[in-house]
């Protein structure tokens, strides 16, 4: 149990250090830190001159030697804390929405540099709670507690010292009862930790069935799945709830507590400090400046309470913003084609040597796979659904690393290439065509620079979709939906491929670009297609083995190895898979 407890304290104090650590790489000027601060401490201190004027003005009161100077002065006090105050809150909100600016923006950079498998693994809500709830959290503790909490240490500090300037003995009553609380609050503070990590968790999940739910809508209707994402969600909304009521527990053992400390100390005072007047040993004035400053020493125990608490709950969303940034981004490589490997790239080529590759250990997907593309031919992947097809191109677009085996390009590793590099010269256009929200004009130069309108006029034209966008009210702008949903497949297709001439490639994947076109457009688009080809390694993924008659070689992929190559005719008289795939296609078709 020793070790247990030693082991717990340590965490905790390396999670507050990694907090502190999290926080300062993103703060603003040190200038304005310290004018917060300032103006937070100044505040604090000129409250704490008003029970000092308020206790001159109830002696003068009760002798009836009021004096004009006296109201002068605690006017301008107030005035001066009032302005000072609102100064305090506007330059900490700026330093608590520059911190969480800079955090968003270092958790957002990583986020998009996080390798695929990442996102295999965790939902897309998830990932979304930890940039928005996550860092709400601690934007809410630093705006909102951090400034209160100095300026209260300060008021305590400077109320306790006047206190005992005025009567060390009501002094000495008040402070009984402040250990005692503390005592109490401190267990709680730690417990109200493991509460809002789990319900910060909880959030997470819920959001991520959301987003989830809401981009497959018309899946979850079209499947009459609503009672099934219904239950999920109320699942969900249980859970959530049962970590409020933990929460309110909590508070309401936290909130009472200290209120009756308040109230305690109060009737000691009032109590005590009557009878002191009475007999003389205490003045009015000194009664209603020790109950004042009663309140603004207890006060700030009360935010301290608070602040623990919210302290704990930004602990707990830093823990897993940590966590995410703590992840391995994408292995970008150093190497880039010299001048001379650009220059014979004409006669360059794709080679897979002996490539291995699993989604997890226990699921081997491709065995040992090698061939080899060349520059300016067309090669073909045939085979049953689930051999590894898609696959394929996934390695090679480096979304992810071979188990075993290497991927090189002009004799050049791509693993070592810079990914920038490297992507810039793949065009992919995939049977589903995803789409970003935006205009078309938006999808098009998608991931491109300034774009030049020629350009995109010409590879509209080249796609055959010219007269698509002049039949629409606004061209280029207009809207096409979340994912595209408000074009048609052949739409999305046409414009997928309009985007990879923009792109113009060295490399192009072809995941049956033509599927969702009509025998006219298919003619047009495959003409646009052959001219985009030429001069490029082209790597076809087939389900209509009609397309790819003409590929330089087809590779037939089964049970995650290659069990035959060569050329249509030459497949269909040596290898059975392939003359029997050819036969069933040509008898559904006839």
């Amino acid at each position: 149990m020793k070790i247990s407890a030693e082991a717990e304290k340590s965490q905790a104090t390396a999670s507050v250090s990694q907090f502190f650590k999290l926080i300062a790489k993103h703060k603003p000027a040190s200038i304005l830190i310290a004018a917060a601060i300032v103006l937070g401490l100044g505040e604090t201190l000129l409250s704490l001159l008003i029970p000092l004027l308020t206790k001159n003005l109830v002696d003068e009161l009760s002798q009836s030697t009021i004096q004009k100077a006296t109201f002068v002065v605690l006017g301008a006090v107030f005035l001066a804390q009032t302005i000072m105050s609102g100064f305090t809150v506007y330059t900490m909100s700026y330093v608590g929405q520059h911190v969480i600016a800079g955090l968003r923006r270092e958790v957002w950079e990583r986020v998009l540099r996080l390798p695929v498998p990442f996102f295999d693994r965790n939902s897309s809500g998830e990932t979304m709670s930890r940039v928005t709830n996550d860092t709400n959290v601690i934007k809410d503790f630093i705006i909102g507690h951090v400034i209160s909490f100095l300026g209260g240490i300060i008021s305590i500090i400077g109320g306790v010292t006047l206190l005992l300037m005025i009567d060390w003995k009501l002094t000495l009553l008040m402070l009984i009862a402040v250990p005692a609380a503390l005592l109490v609050l401190w267990p709680l503070g730690t417990k109200m930790f493991t509460v809002s990590k789990s319900m910060q968790d909880e959030t997470a999940l819920f959001q991520g069935d959301l987003g989830r739910v809401l981009s497959d809508i018309r899946l979850v209707k079209a499947s009459l799945a609503e009672p099934v994402e219904l239950r999920q969600g109320s699942l969900r909304i249980s859970r959530l709830f049962t970590f409020g009521l933990q929460e309110a527990r909590i508070m309401s053992v936290v909130t009472p507590l200290m209120m009756t400390v308040m109230l305690l100390i109060l009737v000691i005072l009032i109590g005590y400090g009557g009878v002191r007047v009475a007999q003389g040993t205490l003045t009015g004035g000194e009664l209603v400046a020790i109950i004042l400053y009663m309140f603004q020493i207890v006060m700030p125990f009360t935010q301290m309470a608070s602040f623990f608490t919210q302290f704990q709950k930004a602990m707990g969303a830093s823990e897993r913003i940590l966590e995410l940034l703590g992840e391995k981004d994408e292995q970008h490589g150093e190497a880039v084609l010299t001048a001379n490997e650009q220059a014979t790239v004409q006669t360059s080529l794709i080679q897979f040597d002996r490539v291995s590759f699993g989604y997890s250990e226990d699921r081997p997907l491709l065995h040992a796979v090698s061939f080899h593309a060349r520059q300016g031919q067309v090669t073909a992947f045939v085979g049953p659904s689930g051999t590894g097809k898609t696959t394929l191109f996934s390695l090679l677009e480096r979304f992810y690393n071979p188990t075993q085996g290497e991927i090189t390009y002009a004799g050049e590793p791509i693993a070592s290439m810079r990914l920038e590099d490297w992507r810039k010269r793949i065009a992919y256009v995939s049977q589903d065509s995803p789409m970003m929200q935006g205009t078309i004009r938006h999808n098009l130069t998608y991931g491109l620079e300034q774009v030049e309108e020629e350009r995109i006029n010409e590879a509209v034209k080249q796609a055959n979709l010219t007269s698509f966008i002049h039949s629409l009210p606004n061209g280029y702008e207009t809207e096409v939906g979340e994912r595209g949903v408000m074009l048609s497949g052949g739409q999305r297709q046409r414009l997928a491929i309009a985007r990879a001439i923009l792109r113009n490639p060295d490399i192009l994947l072809l995941d049956e670009a033509t599927a969702h076109l009509d025998s006219d457009s298919e003619q047009q688009v495959q003409e646009a297609l052959h001219g985009l080809m030429k001069g490029r390694t082209t790597l076809v993924i087939a389900h209509r083995l009609s397309t790819i008659r003409g590929a330089n070689q087809i590779i037939v992929l089964e049970k995650g190895g290659i069990s035959g190559q060569g050329s249509h005719a030459e497949l269909l008289g040596s290898h059975p898979l392939y003359a029997k795939l050819v036969q069933q296609q040509f008898s559904v078709q006839h």
